[in-house]
């Protein structure tokens, strides 16, 4: 059941994100980030169906970071990174629902909200950016906030570039309120969550290492031992996003489902990463 929950949360997050971009961003040339964004760009510069720069694109991402990190690594991208390219070719023609970029900007980003929301809700992902994220992470230690927070401003700048400023602006609007909209789909308020997860010392170490690469976050390892049976026990403090807490649950339980995962909220936390608010910075 729960394998069924994930692929559908994932084909229909997927043909929400696809039919934004089909019926409003790309028709209005609008360029909120991602890789949908920059295909959309590439394709009016090369003059070439943005579905078609957008398969390219994809296909050759995973096979340079399966290259690079592993197919193993790349399991739970790549059937997010190939529905969106399927579902903007199986999509286009289909008649659009605006010619006014503003509108196209708020319900283009209100439907990438809601499509990156379900998908992110169920622990799933969809590629793009993400790939090339986990890519530098892997080469050269980037944090993954910072990468995908720079190719989005790098995305809407050659849009303004490309497209005109105007553009530009329309598309600073959409990402915002896709932003605030994967917030209320996901259930996320302000300020920061702390987890402590107590798992067998076999997968602490696993453990441990995903957070640190998959979920770029850090973590303090205390050390406890059991009430009963007095055994040593590593637990593990992380803090972290609100919008992170399902990929951690998930992340977790497939790896130790008997893993104790203690979660509570944290009203201010300051230090690398998060801001005065306990905001972690960057998209993730």
């Amino acid at each position: 059941m729960n394998q069924i929950k994930y692929y559908t949360s994932l084909v229909v997050g997927t043909l929400i994100i696809s039919l934004s971009f089909t019926l409003l961003q790309g028709p209005n040339q609008i360029a909120s980030g991602g890789l949908t964004g920059a295909s959309l760009i590439i394709s009016n510069i090369l003059h070439l169906p943005s579905s078609m720069v957008l398969w390219g694109a994809t296909v050759f991402l995973l096979l340079a970071c399966s290259y690079f990190l592993g197919i193993q690594s790349l399991m739970k991208s790549i059937v997010g990174s190939l529905l969106i390219p399927l579902f903007v070719y199986l999509t286009n023609g289909m008649p659009v629902l605006t010619n006014d970029p503003l509108l196209a900007s708020i319900f283009g980003g209100l439907g990438v909200g809601i499509g990156l929301g379900i998908v992110f809700r169920a622990g799933g992902n969809t590629g793009g950016f993400t790939l090339i994220a986990q890519l530098l992470f892997q080469l050269k230690s980037v944090k993954h906030s910072t990468t995908v927070l720079c190719l989005d401003a790098l995305v809407m700048i050659a849009g303004g570039i490309v497209f005109s400023p105007e553009n530009a602006l329309y598309a600073l609007v959409g990402a915002f309120i896709t932003r605030k909209t994967m917030d209320v789909i996901q259930g996320n308020k302000k300020g920061s969550k702390v987890a402590y997860i107590i798992s067998s010392k076999e997968y602490e170490h696993e453990i441990s290492n995903k957070v640190l690469h998959r979920l770029d976050r850090g973590l303090t390892k205390l050390t406890g031992s059991g009430g009963y049976t007095n055994t040593e026990r590593i637990i593990m403090m992380i803090v972290l996003d609100p919008s992170k807490v399902n990929e951690l649950k998930n992340l977790v339980q497939s790896i130790d489902h008997q893993a104790f995962i203690i979660m509570s909220d944290a009203t201010e936390v300051f230090g690398e990463g998060f801001n005065s608010a306990g905001l972690s910075l960057g998209k993730g």
